[in-house]
């Protein structure tokens, strides 16, 4: 068993070709380490295509690009990729620009600007106010968030938020820091109804043009003409191109596509206190209030607008992950030591997320440091559950098979007598098997109050098949053994 198990582990990892563009050798910056390790790392963690941009001083000093973006398309700088919750600094960014236009107020209720916004529960959501949707305290809990992921991108962004009234806020408003994209959907419309545009009109005319950030969209249908990347996801262990979800409605939250190399320039305007190529984003203040956590930590990081600080060896860093199906991104930036990473791939799970230790891996070269390999756990965990899950459904399939021919020989040859006797031996068995159909196809999606399955799914394939598989492997075993002794046992003499 163990000989097996290492075989298919090396299996897994078989080597992964790189097609690397050209760039300049900026002088001081061992590029060919760099990209031995992106390399490795790739292989390693089966990531298809990678774009890598890197700014130093202030200043773009290296962009790369690694593997393929799809259909035979090598990855460039210029590739554009979902960048997931890195969206989420566009969101705050465009909420900060408002306020200093006068036209939003970070301390007002959100009610102000949405008046018919309502939750429920014991907690007023009156007093959710918009820097408590910006740092993510407002109480709106992690769910409310996530059930939009696991819809289609049908129902608009406004129809998403008036269903949170029936969602109870889980704290005290201000109280306490909870992750929800929910939080950004709601600024989402609150962009829209205080600036008179779409978000999408907002963003592209406040933030990308004046960014240059002309390979960065809006929409499917505009990434895809750009020529975006393909996401990649995993089934049995390695990676295959698919057609992944994207939600028009979640676009505050998650769902901006943009490239290596226009993240670089939008670091870039952070790094310069708000500026680019002399035109000012955002003024410094407003900046540095981004920064600032809604709740601190002992260190004094916590999560920002859109933007998590965390502080080691007294020097600030400022970075985010984001995951949608089949892509994760990475970001981090020092406004003290002027450098910064981004990292975009085309392949993203749940159990595994890469790109945002790859990129803390490229910030310990910036700064001198060896970085250390990325943990493989996660995808040693991920392959332990599929090796249990495909152990135990073709264990079922084989009970399946052999069960009717030695169950009706067991009933046959000792007939069960009396209630007792009859509920041993026939009830309690089939109870037993329908125990998990129970639990996988009933009780565990009720119990999570969104479509659990589904999400999963998007990211996680074929362990969700193969979980839904085997319940109803299990139900058809066990309506089968109850079809079985009800006909013998209300036919005596049968044979």
């Amino acid at each position: 068993m163990k000989t097996a198990l290492f075989v298919m582990y090396m299996f897994l990892f078989v080597f992964l070709g790189t097609n690397i563009t050209t760039a300049a050798t900026p002088e001081g910056l061992n590029t060919n380490v760099i990209d031995d390790y992106i390399e490795r790392e790739m292989r390693a963690s089966r990531i298809p295509g990678l774009a890598l941009g890197i700014i130093q001083d202030g200043e773009i000093t290296y962009l790369q690009g690694y593997g393929t973006a799809g259909s035979g398309e090598e990855i460039t700088p210029e590739t554009p990729f979902i960048i997931g919750s890195l969206s989420k600094s566009f969101t705050a960014l465009a909420a900060m620009q408002l306020v200093e236009s006068d036209k939003l107020e970070l301390d007002a209720p959100v009610q102000e600007y949405l008046p018919w916004f309502t939750m429920a529960g014991n907690y007023d959501a009156g007093e959710i106010t918009v820097r408590h949707l910006l740092v993510q305290t407002s109480g709106i809990p992690n769910l409310a968030g996530v059930t939009s992921l696991a819809e289609s991108s049908d129902r608009s962004m406004e129809e998403e938020v008036r269903d949170l009234s029936a969602t109870e806020l889980v704290s005290e408003p201000g109280q306490a820091y909870i992750y929800s994209n929910a939080n950004y959907l709601i600024l989402g419309l609150i962009i829209e109804a205080v600036s008179g545009q779409d978000y999408s009109e907002f963003v592209r005319s406040h933030i990308l043009n004046p960014l240059n950030m002309e390979n960065s969209y809006l929409s499917r249908q505009e990434g895809e003409a750009g020529g975006m990347a393909a996401g990649h996801v995993r089934w049995f262990g390695l990676t295959r191109e698919s057609r992944v979800q994207y939600l028009d409605n979640s676009l505050p939250a998650g769902f901006i596509i943009s490239s290596a190399e226009d993240m670089c320039r939008y670091l870039q305007m952070y790094l310069n206190q708000g500026s680019y190529n002399g035109t000012e984003v955002l003024s410094r203040d407003s900046i540095e209030a981004m920064f600032e956590p809604g709740v601190t930590g002992d260190d004094g990081g916590g999560y920002g607008m859109g933007l998590l600080k965390w502080v080691e060896d007294e020097t600030t860093v400022i970075n985010h992950d984001g995951s949608t199906q089949g892509f994760n991104a990475g970001m981090a930036f020092s406004p003290e030591e002027q450098w910064g990473v981004v990292v975009l791939t085309n392949t993203s799970g749940q159990i595994e997320l890469t790109a945002g230790a790859i990129t803390m891996g490229i910030a310990d070269f910036l700064i001198g440091n060896e970085p250390e390999s990325i943990t493989r756990s996660p995808f040693i965990a991920y392959l332990i559950l599929l090796f249990i899950l495909l152990g135990l459904l073709a264990l079922a399939v084989r009970s399946f098979i052999i069960m009717p021919h030695r169950w009706k020989k067991t009933l046959k040859t000792n007939p069960p007598r009396g209630f007792k006797n009859l509920a041993r031996r026939v009830i309690l068995p089939v109870v037993l098997e329908l125990l998990a159909p129970f639990l996988i196809l009933v009780y565990i999606p009720a119990g999570a109050g969104f479509p659990v399955w589904r999400l999963l799914a998007l990211f996680h394939p074929d362990l969700v098949y193969g979980l839904i598989l085997l319940a109803y492997v299990m139900l058809a075993k066990a309506l089968w053994r109850a079809f079985i002794a009800i006909r013998i046992i209300s036919t005596p003499g049968r044979t």
